[in-house]
């Protein structure tokens, strides 16, 4: 009987052992680029890219996929002058002047490049030979997850024991010395150590260094008129108008997410926790609990306080009133179609 056979039997025949079903997970190193996806309207993204071949730009693709991705306009180089580019949580705007590197066979190149540089025998790469879904059980799921991507630096790069610490990202944009407006990825660790890329040299600050830089206006949402952009890698381009997040608002999100990886409660998850306290049993006191935690969300996230039909509406209507119905309907033109909150029982 072979060694496995072995193990999956017990000394009484016929009899199997109840084994633990195990997994393991790998690190996959990969790198960010700048990228825009054309969905109708253009956005910026983070095209991540993996050392197995794989690229996520809102879907994840092998090389041969990706090439593809840029052959039928989903992933592509540049932004015709008058348009709008989106950036999530932080802002959108109309642009000209554009400056734009790459067409796409310089791109997948580019992608390619970095592929090799991560994976220099290029082995082990994934090919999904034309489809990224497979079927379990009868149901069309994704080969691969949408990736949780999170920036690492080594807790000591010296050492060949070293562990990776792992931070969270975020875009802004840094006015640099060399006169140039970058959008930059912001990463933030537990420490308080700030490391900020997509610059000609990347820099590493402590988070309370932040406050200088956002009093100087060196780092930024709030673009002028006429400012020149530059994402590294991909090109330029010249701002006509727009709408951005307000600094303190994105600076408050950073600080918020700072705050649960150092064990505090994040602020969309207190504001949804005392929700449903408040649904089952409703108190003034727990209303006022409520208002609070809402508005110490970060404007431009109270969002995602409910589900992604309601949103914040539910939590508005129990802090404010019936005037978050009438808003509803004079925005949409139709009746507010959710349930009504209970009013306080001490009311």
């Amino acid at each position: 009987m072979k060694l496995f056979d072995k193990l999956l039997k017990s000394n009484r025949a016929n009899e199997t052992v109840s084994l633990t079903t195990i997994a393991r997970t790998k690190a996959i190193e990969g790198v960010l680029i700048p990228g825009i996806i054309n969905n109708m309207s253009y956005f910026f993204t983070d095209l991540q890219v993996y050392s197995d071949g794989l690229i996520y730009c809102w879907d994840m693709v092998d090389l041969d996929m990706f090439k593809d991705k840029l052959d039928k306009g989903w992933v592509v180089t540049s932004i015709p002058d008058g348009e709008t580019i989106s950036f999530f949580s932080l802002g959108n705007w109309k642009i000209e002047q554009g400056n734009w590197l790459h067409t796409k066979e310089t791109l997948y190149g580019y992608v390619y490049s970095l592929v090799n540089k991560l994976n220099p025998t290029l082995q082990n790469l994934h090919n999904y030979k034309g489809s990224n879904t497979k079927i379990v059980n009868g149901v069309n799921v994704a080969k691969h997850a949408i990736p949780n991507m999170r920036p690492y630096h080594f807790d000591d790069a010296d050492s060949s024991l070293s562990n990776r610490v792992y931070g969270e990202k975020f875009n802004f944009f840094y006015r640099s010395s060399d006169a140039k407006t970058y959008l930059v990825d912001l990463s933030v660790y537990k420490s308080g150590k700030i490391e900020i890329t997509n610059l000609p040299q990347k820099k590493i600050l402590k988070i309370e260094d932040l406050d200088s830089l956002i009093k100087k206006g060196t780092l930024t949402t709030d673009l002028k008129t006429g400012e020149i952009i530059t994402m590294l890698n991909l090109g330029s381009f010249k701002i006509i108008s727009g709408n951005a997040v307000g600094i303190d608002s994105k600076i408050d999100e950073l600080y918020n997410k700072f705050n649960e990886m150092n064990g505090k409660e994040n602020t969309i998850a207190k504001c949804a926790r005392i929700f449903e306290l408040y649904k089952q049993t409703p108190t003034k006191a727990l209303r006022e609990e409520l208002r609070d935690a809402y508005e110490a969300i970060p404007k431009h996230q109270r969002m995602f306080v409910g589900t992604m039909d309601t949103k914040d509406y539910e939590v508005r209507l129990v802090i404010y009133g019936d005037i978050v119905k009438k808003e509803w309907e004079d925005y949409y033109g139709y009746d507010y179609p959710y349930e009504d909150m209970p009013k306080p029982i001490d009311e």
